[in-house]
């Protein structure tokens, strides 16, 4: 699953799922977005917007969390930063769902949280499809 991040001006930027939810998770955790906003841009076409004010200040929190990580580091959906190498996880038939380590296998990467920063400075605000 991906979303795709169309800005007010400027060229839009498709992420995948496994990046974008703890980039959310970081900015509601932050109280940077609200849960509906967390919901809305958390699912495709639901309405998730964010204004230029909003958009500015987004890129600003994650500027301030990339102070803390450093480059081929990733954020884990529990908001960890490690910088091991993330293991592939291989579904299979019967597969219980408590064998799935979540934080692993949601993660966003120090380059993806970069790039996203510099979106949010330049996209004049962005809606999520």
């Amino acid at each position: 699953m991906s979303f795709i991040l169309v800005p007010s001006q400027g060229e839009d930027l498709k992420v995948n799922a496994w990046n974008w939810r703890p980039t959310l998770e970081l900015l509601l955790a932050l109280n940077t977005i609200t849960e509906k906003e967390h919901e809305q841009m958390g699912a495709n076409g639901c309405g998730g917007k964010v204004d230029g004010e909003k958009a500015s200040r987004i890129g600003g929190v994650v500027y301030e969390k990339l102070k803390d990580m450093k480059p081929k580091e990733r954020l884990r959906a529990n908001l960890s930063v490690t910088d091991e190498p993330k293991k592939l996880t291989v579904f299979s038939p019967g597969m219980n769902a408590n064998e799935v380590d979540v934080n692993e296998l949601y993660s966003a990467s120090f380059e993806w949280l970069e790039t996203f920063a510099k979106f949010c400075e330049t996209s004049g605000g962005f809606e999520v499809l």
